[in-house]
């Protein structure tokens, strides 16, 4: 009898599922107040504020659609197992959850066995094996970079070619196998960018780094399609990487030109960025990555540019950055041809602005009017005696404090009328005020708030008692009822339970 309802059910999503792509499943066990995590990303990295939350009803089961015509990526979390799918227009997946199960995720429907293929492949592990071998001691990480282009990258394509391979093999309809194909593809090329480059793009190797390595990697890998960007998530990581490349040799050959007139003219017709332009740019508004890709035009086709500058608007409003989205959209409205990528921009920036308005008159959000003219930590923790204090040292601009905001309300509930008082210390100038309002306000950050410039946060890290090299952001410092560190060092909210006991720990004495 199931499973005549699980055929009767699989018909009936495979007819509604022909303009859309369909996901339903359900998990083994499930509670109440279960969900699973999906997340569809327009830039290819994961952003948790972009992910949606399916509740599973009384049968533990779970169901969402997209309005998409064609194929695209998602990546399925539950609990700590993730699992990267593909959903496609008319190839219904139904995804049955097993906590007990290895693996956990198994599939039924009609896109069952693209995805036993992506599940074989391992798409969500974010290291391949000649990204662990950079950790090893005496790895190829210690080669010179002509050696690793000559020997390891070899290596690394045929590995490559090899998986692209399985999958060429496989019983899938042709334009399925080249869908996942681009995605192994551009997996490998971001790998080989980002990691293997960080190691070999120092001091030491920097001209061979800038002469071969770079030209290798693009050579290899080149510049995806403008339907590969649509569709990949990998290949949307690697453009990101194709641009910083572009950028970093036209900079680097720059620097190792003493005709600086000569030099500016090879660097404006490689990349179409006048040197002088950029430093003011970057000097006046701060931001490089802004700067950089407005305007590097010459760098890749005009569609490339134009989805580098949606991805970038894309980072700016997921990590709650108004200002730089705001000038954004208004550089994307004015330089732009693509009206789908102009769309989707302001399609972004929408709930931005409505966030930090929804939020403005939060009282549970409080900024200390005291704050410019607090100079001593005995200062800052004055108004909070009888209290325990949770210290989030952090700012705007890092991925891992941003990250961490994602368990603020789980932490936050757990103390509710309790003696705990958050308190929020930024790392931001007085130039960027404006940035850190909208920020705190666009992300809902209930807590005490207060900001110190560069030069103020190194005497407060000193009378922390942490040296220079222990600094680092997001840091957790808990202070007692008397306002003495208790916990110089505690753990982050996605800690959970370290965290809270180490809080409750405090609380009790």
């Amino acid at each position: 009898m199931k499973k005549l309802q699980l055929i009767i059910l699989l018909l009936a999503c495979t007819k509604m599922s022909m303009g859309q792509l369909l996901l339903t499943g359900n998990i083994k066990g499930s509670v109440k107040g279960d969900s699973v995590e999906v997340n569809l990303s327009y830039d290819g990295n994961y952003w948790a504020k972009n992910s949606v939350y399916l509740k599973t009803d009384v049968a533990g089961k779970f169901h969402t659609a997209y309005p998409y015509h064609t194929p695209k990526f998602i990546m399925l979390i539950y609990k700590s197992a993730k699992q990267y799918l593909l959903l496609s227009p008319g190839r219904p997946l139904y995804v049955s959850i097993n906590n007990s199960a290895s693996p956990i995720f198994a599939f039924a429907g009609k896109a069952k066995p693209e995805n036993d293929l992506i599940q074989k492949l391992n798409l969500e592990v974010t290291e391949l094996p000649f990204v662990k071998e950079l950790k090893v001691k005496n790895s190829y990480a210690t080669w010179p970079v002509d050696s690793v282009v000559q020997y390891k990258v070899p290596a690394i394509m045929h590995s490559l070619d090899s998986t692209q391979k399985l999958v060429n093999q496989s019983n899938l309809p042709a334009s399925t196998k080249k869908i996942i194909a681009t995605e192994v593809r551009y997996e490998y090329a971001d790998a080989v960018s980002v990691n293997v480059g960080s190691w070999l793009n120092n001091r030491k190797n920097r001209a061979n780094f800038n002469l071969h390595f770079i030209d290798t990697v693009l050579k290899k890998f080149g510049l995806p399609t403008k339907n590969e960007l649509d569709g990949s998530l990998y290949a949307n990581l690697y453009l990101n990487e194709y641009f910083r490349f572009k950028s970093w040799k036209g900079i680097y050959t720059y620097n190792a030109n003493p005709d600086k007139v000569k030099a500016n003219e090879i660097l404006k017709a490689s990349t179409g960025i006048d040197y002088d332009d950029l430093l003011n740019e970057i000097k006046k508004d701060g931001n490089e990555e802004y700067a950089f890709t407005t305007r590097i035009t010459a760098a890749a086709p005009q569609y490339a540019w134009e989805k580098q500058l949606t991805n970038l608007m894309f980072n700016f409003c997921m990590s709650s950055q108004l200002q730089s989205a705001d000038k954004l959209l208004y550089f994307i409205k004015g330089n732009l041809t693509n009206e789908q990528y102009i769309a989707a921009a302001e399609k972004m920036f929408i709930p931005l602005k409505k966030e930090r308005d929804q939020y403005a008159h939060n009282l549970n959000i409080r900024i200390r009017p005291d704050y410019k003219s607090i100079s001593s930590l005995k200062e800052l923790m004055a108004p909070y005696k009888g209290k325990v204090v949770l210290v989030d040292m952090w700012y705007t601009q890092c991925p891992p404090c941003i990250a961490e905001l994602a368990y603020d309300q789980p932490l936050k509930a757990r103390f509710k009328d309790k003696d705990v008082i958050f308190l929020n210390i930024a790392l931001e100038e007085d130039k960027d005020d404006e940035i850190w309002r909208d920020f705190i306000l666009i992300n809902n950050i209930p807590a005490e708030h207060v900001r110190r410039t560069r030069n103020q946060m190194g005497p407060l890290w000193n009378e922390l008692g942490v040296i220079d090299s222990q600094q680092k952001y997001p840091t957790y410092i808990i202070f007692d009822r008397e306002g003495k560190v208790a916990v110089k060092d505690a753990s982050r909210p996605s800690e959970r339970e370290a965290l809270y006991s180490q809080i409750e720990n405090v609380l009790n004495k």
